[in-house]
């Protein structure tokens, strides 16, 4: 093995690539311990007494969370140049499919039609099992467990004070509108509520763990710190939750030079991995929002600029044991005095905009429903939403900055989308038959959403663009 400078059969590297971190750690003999669904093992690049080596045989993935962080990648060839020359190295390529092949008894063949034997027995592939999602329970169902999800969470401090000072809602309003923070120890909650019910398959946000000693399994909850936002339908039933997170996690923008193809992805533990031509070629935790040069044997291929993703994520267990995705839909708020099924308020008028806290700071101010859609590519569930409250008159309050014309879409996309969320809300409101008028406000000048608007003083203009 290795130093063989003979080219590859495609099928020969196919094969390398398809082999598991996992399988060939478990061919090398690497000593493994299993904590939940992951294996730990001492790690091979630096000295330690305690293992801090982390194998993911689910997203084929290692990583070591001890002094060397950079240690880490994806895929057994990448796993493999870490094990035997403690680094990742394409000059080591070809050597390392070699080697992994021979250790998984596979024959290497080479493109002269030479080929070597393995002396190895063939190891078998893990077979990974296929997750899919639990479809949706009843809505009873749902509606009572978040009913009890709701009863047994608090609000901590910090995201009180949010409420309060930065979103300058009243303690009577955070308190009717039922704001939970995400628990420290979801599992604890989830159980109780696990005890309460037959099951909670198919409701979105819980699923199922494994317990570490493979004893059994309990029911656990999706989510990271932040603040719960109830989601409610026409008669103030909890649909969902949007959960407003503390830390948005980082999404890559790839940009590449000239014909080279990248892909790039960041794990959970905040580590991005680059890929040139199915290759790994970059691996390494990140912190936050910069750009990363990427470079294949001294050449720049591309970068990839690390974004924060959005700041409100729905409640969702999807691609978890028994989880179950979540359905956006649209959120109706009523202010305070029609809270919670709005009976008594007048819906002859409806306001419509996007985001569920958005919705409920501003009904508060203006005094009637207001009905919010979860983005702008979904701005239709905000017609769904209004029209349940029977409108003669809407008012479309979309942020501030929608009307502007915008050429760079690299930098401000969003706002060239929101003009035409704008022209299809109006189409839309027309054919059902409804008088529409425009909010409009000069985010430059004042604030971006409606509720900042209201909070800082302020009131947008209101013009008639169709009237029935």
């Amino acid at each position: 093995m290795g130093g063989n400078q003979k080219q590859l059969t495609a099928e020969t590297i196919d094969y390398a690539k398809s082999v598991n971190v996992y399988d060939l750690a478990r061919a090398l003999g690497i000593p493994l311990e299993r904590v939940g669904r992951s294996y730990f093992t001492s790690c091979f690049v630096h000295g330690e007494k305690t293992p801090s080596l982390s194998i993911d045989p689910e997203k084929n993935r290692f990583k070591c969370f001890g002094s060397c962080e950079d240690t880490g990648g994806k895929g057994g060839i990448s796993f493999y140049m870490y094990y035997k020359w403690g680094k990742f190295d394409e000059s080591f390529f070809l050597e390392a499919v070699e080697d992994v092949c021979y250790l998984m008894g596979h024959t290497v063949m080479y493109r002269d039609g030479t080929e070597m034997k393995s002396d190895r027995p063939v190891q078998q592939h893990t077979q990974i099992e296929e997750r899919r999602d639990s479809p949706l329970a009843e809505p009873q169902l749902i509606t009572a467990v978040y009913q009890s999800l709701v009863n047994k969470l608090t609000l901590n401090i910090d995201h009180y004070h949010h409420l309060l000072n930065e979103r300058k809602i009243s303690p009577g309003v955070i308190a009717l509108r039922q704001y939970r923070s995400y628990p420290e120890r979801p599992y604890l909650i989830a159980r109780d509520i696990g005890d309460e019910f037959t099951t909670l398959e198919g409701v979105p946000g819980f699923y199922e763990s494994v317990k570490r000693d493979d004893s059994g399994t309990y029911w656990n909850l999706a989510g990271t710190p932040g603040i719960l936002i109830p989601v409610r339908d026409e008669y103030g039933v909890i649909q969902g939750f949007q959960l407003r997170v503390e830390s948005p996690k980082l999404s890559p923008v790839i940009k590449s030079v000239e014909e080279h193809h990248l892909q790039a992805e960041i794990t959970d533990k905040q580590v991005l991995t680059v890929l040139y031509k199915k290759r790994l070629v970059y691996s390494g935790k990140v912190t936050g929002s910069e750009t990363i040069p990427i470079r294949v044997a001294g050449q720049l291929v591309g970068t990839v600029t690390l974004k924060k993703r959005n700041k409100y994520i729905w409640l969702s267990s999807s691609g978890r044991r028994k989880g179950t995705k979540a359905v956006p839909t649209y959120h109706v708020s009523y202010p305070p005095a029609g809270i919670p099924d709005g009976s008594t308020i007048d819906c002859s008028t409806v306001f419509v905009t996007e985001g569920p806290l958005k919705g409920d700071i501003s009904s508060e101010y203006t005094g009637k429903p207001v009905v919010s859609f979860p983005g702008l590519s979904q701005w239709y569930l905000g017609v769904e939403g209004a029209m349940k409250l029977n409108p003669n008159r809407v008012v479309i309050a979309v942020d501030g900055d929608a009307l502007h014309t915008v050429k760079d879409k690299d930098t401000d996309d969003e706002r060239e989308e929101a003009g035409e969320v704008i022209r299809s809300l109006i189409r839309s409101f027309a054919s059902e038959g409804v008088s529409i008028d425009l909010a409009i406000w000069d985010a430059k000048m004042s604030s971006k959403g409606i509720d900042d608007l209201y909070t800082s003083g302020l009131k947008p203009n209101i013009f008639s663009v169709f009237e029935v």
